[in-house]
Order: structure tokens, then sequence, then C-alpha cells
């Protein structure tokens, strides 16, 4: 099978036939529905039974213990069967032709490369820059911190690669920000630019980007992480050093789960540590932790 098409999902039985209904209308169906219930006390499982004879394409259903996506998403790419693997949250929907598109495109891709595609809004407002002209191939850091190409995109990785680089998992924390992992990635993987839209989001109230403060404070181990692999990624000094200061800030917040930095700029990344206290009092005072 080429593509597993992974849905996490925490309490959006309403939202589910939406997706199932766009997957039914593509017209290409090399593809599995891998649906991995986050615990959900809604009636998930009753609504996602009516999808599973559909006799078009294989719907799979797997419930665990609430522990957030990236949890959910290790379990998925532990359990997929295609070759390759998209996220396709509850709240998002397939665009017409969006396989064929990217199938079409894998079919031209080494196996240890993936796809880059665009995203829109239900007003059919591209939610990231246009791709660079002349651009084919790339990694998901130089798009952004080389080619100033920055928003959010679809993102089609090869299976194998995933299962050897999964989410980490803080105790008591129930998000990291996907960059962690596609940073990593980013060491391993090229990308194919699709510039054709795939996938159409409608972002919820109760979702993570309408509540980012509290996401932010309810997770601090999963974003030092995030800002102390982003130092050595950072192309000018300055840009560095506010990394460096995040990193620290946040590695205050997370208190016992402390994240050691053994980065390429051990000896300079300690001068964050002032600017680290602003953001500290920033965070606290302002942003209210």
């Amino acid at each position: 099978m080429k593509l597993t098409i992974f849905t996490p999902t925490y309490n959006r039985c309403n939202l589910l036939p939406r997706v199932y209904q766009s997957l039914l209308n593509q017209g290409s169906l090399d593809f599995e529905w891998l649906i991995i219930d986050d615990g959900s006390t809604d009636i998930t499982k009753e609504v996602v039974d009516s999808f599973l004879n559909n006799g078009k394409f294989p719907v799979r259903y797997y419930r665990k213990n609430n522990g957030g996506k990236h949890t959910a998403h290790n379990t998925a790419v532990d359990l997929a069967s295609g070759d390759y693997f998209m996220c396709l949250d509850s709240d998002d929907w397939l665009a017409d032709n969006a396989i064929y598109n990217l199938l079409n495109v894998l079919d031209e891709c080494s196996p240890y490369e993936g796809v880059i595609a665009y995203k829109v809004d239900e007003t059919n407002k591209l939610l990231s820059d246009v791709f660079p002209v002349g651009l084919s191939k790339t990694t998901t850091v130089e798009l952004t911190l080389d080619c100033d190409c920055n928003g959010e995109f679809v993102l089609v990785y090869p299976t194998l690669l995933l299962c050897n680089n999964h989410f980490p998992v803080f105790k008591g924390e129930s998000f990291i920000t996907e960059s962690v992992l596609y940073d990593n990635l980013s060491k391993q993987c090229f990308m194919c630019l699709l510039p054709k839209v795939i996938c159409v989001c409608e972002y919820q109230n109760e979702g993570y980007s309408k509540q980012i403060n509290k996401v932010m404070k309810n997770n601090p181990a999963g974003y030092c992480l995030y800002f102390m692999n982003r130092i050595d990624l950072q192309r000018t000094i300055g840009k560095r050093l506010i990394c460096a200061g995040k990193y620290y800030c946040f590695r205050w917040f997370a208190k016992k789960q402390v994240i050691k930095y053994n980065g390429n700029y051990r000896k300079s990344v300690v001068l964050g540590v002032p600017l680290g206290w602003l953001f500290w009092i920033y965070y606290k005072v302002i942003r209210g932790f």
C-alpha cells in the first residue's frame, strides 16, 4: 500500500464524517485511513464503525488512553501499513484529487524523500507562503530559515523514517510542537515540493492553535526542547541568542524535567541566561504563566 492517512481524534465524532466523505471523493484510492482515538468519551467508535465496510479503502481504528496528538502519532506510525505517512487532522479534509496529486509526486521521489504541499482554510486562503520559483527539493528547515517560506504545510514522510523517529514524551505533558520532530527529520530527509492544495483546514475553538498560551504554560519541557533544538539551526547570532534565552526560560518552567543542551554552541549559549530571565518575567507577568 502506498499511503497511510492518519487522523488523530479526541471527542470529534461530529467532524469525522466530513473527513470520511473527502476520502470517498478521491479518484485514487491507494491508501488506508488509520484513526487513532486518543481516549474520546463521545461516540467516536460508533461513528467510525459506520465507515469500516465502505468497500473502497481500508479503515482502521485504534483507541488508546489520552496522551496528546504526539503520542497518537507515535502509535500510528508503528501501526501504519503504507509506504508513506501523512497526518489529516479531524477538523481538516482533503481537497479534490489530493491523493492523485500526491501519488504522482511520490512515484517520482526516492524511497527516502517526502513531499511538502499546500494547505488552505475554509475560505480557500493559502496558509503559507508560495514556494520559491525554481526550487523543487529542499528540507523543511532550509525552506523556512533559508528561503523564508513559512506557514502551514502538508508533510508526507516515508513511514520507515518516522518509525525510527518518534516524538519524545514528557511526563505530565500532553503537547509537543510538531517542529520538534520535523526539525530532526530535516537532517535525514529531502522533501519534494508540490505546489498544489492537498488539505483544507477549519480551526476549532477548543483546538491547540486557539489556546497557545495555555498550551505553552502546561507543556514547558516540550517547548524547552523545541527552543534548544532551534539554537543550532539559527543562521545569525541574534536569533541564536533569542532561542537560547527561551530555552533557559522554559527549562526553568519545566523544573525537574531538565533538558541539557549539548549542541555546537555550548560556550556561547550561556550568554542567553540574562535574556532567559527577561523571557521568564515576560511569560510570568505578561502572559500569566
